[in-house]
Parts: structure tokens; sequence; C-alpha cells
């Protein structure tokens, strides 16, 4: 088996284990069930190569649909860190951008010394302009809004206040 054969069953395999994941499957459940999955699939592609057998696979949240019921009470940490990690990857390129164009702003004025100011839309934020020799030097302070945009996203999405609510669900009525 080639290396584009062992991607395309663990991008098969990490597919499934996405929608487990939203279903609310135990991680030592899903676990399990991506190593069967993950043998079964090299199995078949022993026999009619890998792009037919992950072809024949289907739906893989069709397959985690039937594999487990959907429950409600458990966190979502998986889906939580990935939505979370990719808010933050596009709050720090706006910021990127709004730095780059607060910079073009200061460019075009053409100052003699240094600059400094913040960007509005980014608490916290800073940025520092500087001629240096023939050219210029920028720095930027990105601030806390990037970093609380990701923590927000991450609790949102994650839902953690099921864990609580299902232990207390557990908890005997005394």
């Amino acid at each position: 088996m080639n290396v584009l054969d062992r991607v395309r069953i663990e991008r098969a395999v990490l597919s499934y284990d996405w929608w487990l994941d939203l279903r609310g499957t135990p991680w030592r459940r899903r676990r399990d069930l991506r190593s069967e999955l993950r043998a079964n699939l090299r199995e078949a592609a022993g026999r009619s190569g890998a792009r037919a057998a992950v072809a024949a696979l289907g739906s893989t949240r069709q397959m985690a649909a039937e594999a487990v019921p959907d429950d409600p009470t458990r966190p979502r940490w998986t889906v939580g860190l990935h939505s979370g990690l990719g808010a933050l990857v596009l709050t720090l390129l706006g910021a990127l951008i709004a730095a780059l164009a607060w910079a073009d702003g200061v460019m075009s004025t053409d100052p003699d010394g240094p600059a400094s100011g913040s960007i509005t839309l980014l608490p916290g934020s800073s940025v520092e302009y500087a001629p240096v020799g023939e050219g210029f030097s920028v720095s930027y302070g990105v601030g806390w809004l990037p970093l609380a945009v990701a923590v927000a996203v991450f609790i949102a999405v994650a839902r953690p206040w099921r864990a609580m609510g299902a232990r207390r669900a557990e908890r005997p009525v005394r």
C-alpha cells in the first residue's frame, strides 16, 4: 500500500471520527470504531485498492449514525477544539490584514518620524511604524480579542455544560 492509499484511508477514518464525535460518542468507543474501520478498509484495499474501498464505504456520516445513537448529554470536545482553532486563525488573519491596512495608511502620509496607534476593532492591539534608513519597520501587538473569540467559539461549540448536567442527573437524590 502506497502513501496515497494510506492518506485516503486515514481521511475516511478521520471523517468517520468527526461524525462520531458530533454524535457525542465517548473517546474509547470512537477509538474502537476507528480501529475497526481502519482494519476493514486496509483489508478491502488489499483486494480492490484504496480508492475503491473508500468509495464503497459510502457516507461516513450515515455510518456514524448507524453505529451509535446520538447522545445529547455529552460535550463535543474535538469539534469545539477544531472550531476554536479555526476561529483563532481567522481572527488573527483579520487582525493582520487590519494592521497592514493601518501601516499602509501611515505610509501614505509619508511621516518623517515614528507613528504608533491601535486598531479600533481590536481592543488591546498596538501598531508602530518607524522609518529606518531606506525602508521602514512595522511592529504589531495583537491584543486579547483573537484569544477571546477562540475561547468563546470553543465553549459555544463544545458545550462543556453538558458534562456537568449529565453528572448532576447521575447523582442519587437525597
